[in-house]
C-alpha cells in the first residue's frame, strides 16, 4: 500500500488500461503530461484547469478526456483547500485509434472521439451522471468484467449528444506544439533536486533565458519559476508522507537550499507545515499500490 501521492503508472504493453481511485486526493500536481490518453473524474471541489493553451474553471463534478502529450494541471480554489477531493482516472494507450478492431463499425464512435482535433474533451453533467458510478467502480474490477465496463464507458461518452461534449484547446499534429513545453517539463523532472538556472533550461530547448520564460508563460499561463517551485513542493510532500526522512533533509533533496524558504513555500502551497502535513497523513485513507 502507498499513500495517495504516488505517481500515476504509465500504461504498459501488458495492460489494456490502468485505473486509479483516490477517495480524498489532497494535492494538486504541478503541470505535467502523459504519453497516453487519460479520463479524469474530479468530484466535490472547484478550481482552475489548464489543458494545452486553454484555461478553464471546473466545478464539483468534472470529467475530461486528456489527449496524449497534452500538458495539464488542476488547481483547486482556496475555498476548497481542505475539502474532500474524490478522483478516478483511467489511462489507455495512445495507439488505441490504430488498433484494427477499432476500425469496425461498432467501434467507430469511440475511434472518432479519440481522433477529435483537440487537446481534450469536456463532458457535461448529464453525461457525467451516466458514467460516474462506473468510473468509480472500474478500479475495483479486473478481467473481462473490467474490460467490458471500460468499453461501455468509452461508448457512452462517444455517443453522448453533441451539446454534452465540448472540445478543449487544439491538437497539433497529434501532440503538443513543437514539444518544447514537454521538454521543459521533462528537464525539470530530471533536475529539480539541484540548483537550476534559466540559461540551462533555455539551452535544453534551444531558447534564450528570457525567451524560455515568455514562451512557457504564454503556452501554460504559469510563471516558469512558480511551476518549478510547485513541482518541488509536490515532490517534498510525497517524501514527507512516504518516507521517514527527517524534514530537515527533505527540502535540500528537492532543490531548496534555504530551510525557511522551503517551509514558507510548503505552507503557501499546502496550507500547513511539513511536520503537520506528515502527522495528518498518518491517519489519512490509503489507496492501493499504484506501481502495478
Amino acid at each position: 500500500m502507498k499513500q495517495i501521492l504516488a505517481d500515476i503508472t504509465p500504461v504498459g504493453s501488458n495492460n489494456l488500461f490502468v485505473t486509479h481511485y483516490w477517495p480524498d486526493k489532497q494535492t494538486d500536481p504541478p503541470l505535467h503530461y502523459h504519453e497516453d490518453y487519460m479520463l479524469c473524474l474530479t468530484l466535490h471541489v472547484r478550481g482552475q484547469r489548464i489543458m494545452d493553451d486553454a484555461v478553464e474553471d471546473f466545478t464539483e463534478k468534472d470529467l475530461v478526456l486528456i489527449n496524449p502529450g497534452t500538458p495539464h494541471r488542476f488547481k483547486r480554489d482556496a475555498a476548497y483547500a481542505d475539502a474532500k477531493c474524490e478522483t478516478a482516472t483511467v489511462m489507455f494507450s495512445r495507439e488505441m485509434p490504430d488498433w484494427k478492431f477499432l476500425s469496425l463499425e461498432h467501434m467507430r464512435p469511440i475511434r472518432e472521439m479519440l481522433l477529435r482535433p483537440a487537446a481534450g474533451l469536456r463532458f457535461a453533467p448529464k453525461t457525467i451522471d451516466t458514467v460516474l458510478e462506473r468510473m468509480i467502480s472500474l478500479p475495483k474490477l479486473d478481467g473481462f468484467e473490467a474490460v467490458s465496463l471500460f468499453f461501455s464507458i468509452l461508448n457512452d461518452l462517444a455517443t453522448a449528444p453533441p451539446d454534452e461534449v465540448q472540445q478543449i484547446g487544439s491538437r497539433h499534429d497529434g501532440s503538443y506544439q513543437d514539444d518544447r513545453v514537454r521538454r521543459i517539463v521533462r528537464f525539470v523532472e530530471e533536475n529539480y533536486s539541484r540548483k537550476l538556472s534559466l540559461e540551462e533550461i533555455g539551452r535544453s530547448v534551444d531558447m534564450s533565458p528570457s525567451s524560455v520564460c515568455r514562451y512557457f508563460k504564454r503556452r501554460t499561463h504559469q510563471n516558469l519559476w512558480e511551476y518549478i517551485n510547485s513541482f518541488r513542493i509536490n515532490r517534498a510532500a510525497q517524501l514527507t508522507v512516504e518516507t521517514q526522512l527527517p524534514i530537515s533533509e527533505i527540502g535540500p533533496r528537492c532543490g531548496f537550499t534555504n530551510v525557511s524558504n522551503f517551509n514558507h513555500l510548503f505552507r503557501a502551497h499546502l496550507g500547513t507545515t511539513p511536520s503537520d502535513y506528515r502527522s495528518r497523513f498518518k491517519t489519512s485513507p490509503l489507496t492501493p499500490d499504484t506501481t502495478n
